[in-house]
């Protein structure tokens, strides 16, 4: 997950994965591409899914959805209609840091907005299979007619829209969008 900020979408994939199996890793993005900082970003994380007991969260390190593995990620706003081949990130998952934890279900929300995203998946969808990984993906929660994204949340932030903001990030994350609205508006 990017998790830039941490939405109740976020929350609610990773509350319906938790339900799935005994424990749950999840893998924060941890290049520093985000609007939201790396350090900022796993801590909302960890507070957002602090009540859950068979979760761990941890920095993806430089062998999941990174510059090394999947460049076109951190562009993918300027790449939208192009075909990407992502399968580097998703066999390197599949051959090194699946067997090393133990991880046989690879869970993904389902993404309708993001070409690259969708490909991603797709990637999985494919790959992991072979590797004796199920790939599941989880329909998106929604708000008001549109799914819960990041991007939703970026955008009312732009315009100062805290009413809609409330209600699609967990308490932890409003905390932080008000405490620090002056420094990420310059972001945006």
């Amino acid at each position: 997950m990017n998790c830039n900020p941490f939405t109740l979408g976020h929350k609610y994939l990773v509350e319906y994965a938790a339900s799935k199996c005994a424990h749950l890793f999840i893998f924060v993005v941890e290049e520093d591409k985000s609007v939201f900082p790396f350090a900022d970003r796993i801590e909302l994380v960890r507070k957002g899914t602090s009540h859950l007991q068979n979760v761990t969260v941890l920095p993806s390190g430089k062998f999941i959805i990174s510059q090394l593995t999947f460049e076109e990620y951190f562009v993918k706003s300027s790449i939208q209609d192009t075909t990407i081949d992502p399968s580097m990130d998703v066999e390197l998952f599949a051959t090194q840091i699946a067997p090393e934890l133990g991880i046989t279900v690879r869970f993904a929300g389902e993404e309708p907005l993001d070409k690259v995203t969708m490909q991603y998946n797709n990637s999985m969808r494919q790959i992991l299979p072979k590797y004796g990984i199920e790939f599941e993906e989880i329909p998106r929660k929604e708000f008001d007619g549109g799914v819960i994204s990041a991007s939703r949340v970026r955008a009312c932030l732009k315009d100062n829209d805290f009413e809609t903001i409330s209600k699609i990030v967990p308490s932890t994350t409003l905390e932080y969008l008000k405490e620090n609205y002056k420094e990420l508006i310059k972001k945006l």
